[in-house]
């Protein structure tokens, strides 16, 4: 075994050495690679989340990556303490991502609840009688996770008010801001966001009720 003596002090810290042929780190090094992983993972959990599109794939991709980085730091450094820092961040960007990426988005989007409000109250003030609805494409702008281009359509029923977001060019998934709750989306599958918002998919193959992992199904009534 080879043992190399440690460099010369720098600012007052050792330079990082090897010691039986691995790399040893200073406590501070370990904590800016632990905080630099949450921030990667974290960013990571908020871009890779789709509405309408399967929330374990991206969940999986953190989980995945994180565990990742969190054995090849074993491995090289042999340092326990960080590694396991780095395999509980990697599972609580995984619950970011699965459980409150999607929701924090549409909380933070101060101008989300308002749109859809401001939808719904023009619908109101145009239509008569129990039904109604009311579409517009919107060029410009952004709805929590959803970037213009995409179409708002508003609309009501004895059942309750609704505003529909989709991606421009189709119509199959998507954002609601809704009273009706899983009832909006009939033959569909849905999953409850926050308050009233909910994302929503088409089935997953011609089996009734096949929806991605989280969502769940709502038949005609």
């Amino acid at each position: 075994m080879v043992v190399l003596a440690d460099g010369p002090q720098v600012a007052g810290h050792h330079r990082p050495h090897v010691y039986d042929g691995r790399l040893q780190l200073s406590r501070t090094v370990v904590t800016a690679v632990v905080a630099l992983v949450t921030f990667v993972l974290g960013y990571l959990g908020w871009v890779l989340p789709s509405p309408g599109r399967s929330v374990i794939i991206p969940t999986l991709i953190v989980a995945g990556i994180g565990c990742a980085v969190g054995l090849m730091f074993w491995i090289i450094t042999g340092d326990g303490t960080g590694t396991i820092a780095l395999v509980a961040v990697a599972a609580v960007a995984s619950v970011w991502t699965w459980s409150f990426s999607l929701p924090a988005s549409l909380t933070w989007a101060s101008n989300a609840t308002h749109q859809a409000q401001s939808a719904l109250s023009r619908l109101a003030s145009t239509s008569t009688g129990d039904h109604g609805q009311q579409c517009a494409d919107i060029r410009t702008g952004q709805l929590g996770p959803m970037r213009a281009p995409y179409r708002q359509c508003a609309g009501f029923t004895m059942s309750g008010d609704y505003v529909v977001f989709t991606a421009a060019g189709q119509t199959t998934r998507g954002l609601a801001y809704t009273d009706r709750g899983g009832a909006t989306f009939e033959d569909e599958c849905s999953r409850h966001l926050v308050g009233k918002w909910w994302m929503f998919t088409a089935e997953t193959s011609q089996t009734s009720g096949d929806c991605p992992i989280g969502y769940q199904f709502h038949g005609g009534g």
